[in-house]
């Protein structure tokens, strides 16, 4: 678990009033291929779904209301949405875009900015290297995204359309440990 308080930074953002949060999430661990053999239909492993359940534990039992989520369409952020879902049943208002299938940092932005409106905390569940390229681009520090991976920024602005290079605070960053059993040769 990695946290990141900049406590100067914090203090900065928190006089301009009104504040937008966006949270980045990087969808859980998962097969290498799919049984379709297209990248879009590739789904969870155990481990990516021992990694998405830890993530929505933690997000409830540490308060962290992840307001209106835009999820990729694609297999594996799907499940990944839902089983964070499942621990956040009564917060959990999402919709899922095409538009943010192994897309740009440019194309993510947009996204934002159409379907953020009114909303004052955005969560994205995406795909590498789309998601860390924006991590990287917002808090100005280079940030690579592993899976299962979730790093929260705040902005002193009001509307989404004021997003640009370096304006985000890393509130925090965390990423659920996993370490599941080897399987047990057979003895034949």
């Amino acid at each position: 678990m990695f946290f990141s308080h900049n406590v100067l930074s914090l203090q900065l953002v928190g006089n301009y009033g009104k504040m937008l949060t966006l949270n980045l999430i990087r969808h859980a661990k998962t097969n290498q291929v799919s049984p379709s053999g297209n990248d879009f239909d590739r789904t969870l492993l155990d481990k990516g779904v021992s990694q998405a359940n830890i993530l929505g534990n933690y997000l409830r039992t540490h308060h962290i209301f992840p307001g209106k989520i835009i999820c990729s369409s694609a297999t594996r952020t799907q499940q990944t949405c839902s089983i964070i879902c499942q621990h956040l049943v009564e917060q959990c208002s999402y919709t899922f875009s095409k538009k943010l299938y192994l897309s740009s940092h440019k194309q993510i932005l947009e996204v934002i900015e159409s379907h953020g409106k009114g909303e004052a905390t955005v969560t994205i569940i995406g795909h590498n290297e789309g998601i860390s390229e924006l991590a990287s681009y917002l808090s100005g520090e280079f940030i690579h995204l592993r899976t299962s991976e979730m790093i929260s920024l705040t902005f002193p602005f009001e509307s989404w359309d004021h997003l640009i290079r370096g304006t985000g605070v890393i509130i925090f960053q965390y990423r659920p440990e996993v370490f599941l059993p080897l399987p047990v040769a057979s003895k034949e």
